[in-house]
């Protein structure tokens, strides 16, 4: 499942497996406690949305970033 975060700055997921496009990319994220962790990676992610229960065509999301202490 692909939760949507209106409120966060950057996508990101710990699936590994969910990449279409995958490049290493670290960089530090501070959490909202003020933790800091890591990202591994960085690249696309297909997701296939459903509204009202009903799928629709799927969306590739770019720029997603691998974050595995999530």
């Amino acid at each position: 499942n692909w939760n949507t975060d209106t409120g966060a700055s950057r996508s990101m997921t710990p699936n590994c497996d969910w990449f279409k496009i995958y490049s290493p990319h670290i960089i530090p994220i501070r959490l909202a406690n003020d933790m800091i962790i890591y990202s591994e990676g960085i690249g696309s992610v297909v997701i296939e949305p459903e509204i009202e229960g009903e799928k629709t065509d799927p969306v590739e999301i770019p720029d997603v970033l691998h974050v595995p202490a999530l």
